[in-house]
Order: structure tokens, then sequence, then C-alpha cells
């Protein structure tokens, strides 16, 4: 199977002869890889497969969407949460004293500098 019509020198120029086209177009729909894949294993350009596919008369498979079930709650769930939602409250008690700390930094900074480091709201 000719990949190219020898028309250019350059593979760059050159047209993609009819058999390679349909070629990739049926390792496309059968097999199970994706339009990406499918232009990585054949070095063809970006969408190349996608116009290929309206100009042969395919229909260029849209993406699914799936539906997931929802999973029942068990204990180890609920255990999940409550140790996610102690962690979240330490950091966030974490943060609330870092908070603090710089505050009193600042303070301490102004009253040994004289000078005023928070910006005032009503300044242009």
């Amino acid at each position: 199977m000719d990949r190219y019509i020898k028309r250019h020198p350059s593979k760059w120029q050159s047209r993609y002869t009819e058999e390679f086209k349909q070629h990739v177009i049926k390792d496309f729909l059968i097999g199970g890889l994706t339009r990406r894949e499918i232009e990585h294993k054949y070095k063809i350009g970006n969408s190349r497969l996608t116009y290929w596919l309206r100009a042969f008369g395919h229909e260029t498979p849209k993406p699914r969407l799936l539906s997931l079930e929802i999973m029942p709650e068990s204990s180890n769930t609920n255990q999940h949460q409550s140790s996610s939602e102690a962690k979240l409250k330490k950091e966030l008690e974490d943060a609330k004293l870092l908070a603090e700390a710089y505050r009193r930094m600042i303070e301490k900074a102004e009253q040994e500098l004289k000078i005023n480091i928070r910006k005032k709201s009503s300044t242009k």
C-alpha cells in the first residue's frame, strides 16, 4: 500500500493515496484507538482523520456521556468523610493561627519602625 502519491519531492507537499486514507479510516472505525492515537500511529496531521471521515461519508463519532451508578454509602465511606473533615478543620485552625501570627508581626513592625505597613482602604 502506497502512502503518498509521488508528485512532490517532500512528504509535506504530497497527497495521501485513497487506499491509505481508506486503510486509516478502517483502522479507526474497527479498532479501539482514539483519533489522536490514530494520527500519531500513522503520523498524519491533526484533524486529518476527521476531514477524511467527513469526505468519505462516515459520521464522525461524538463523545458519549456515561452515567455512573450511585454507590451506596458504607461505614468505610463515613469513616473516610469524618477523617477528611477532621483534617480540614485542622488545616483551617492552622490557617487561622498563621493569619493571627502575621497580624501580630505587622503590628509589632509598625510599632517599632513607626511606619504604616497596612494599606488603608480609602487611599487610591
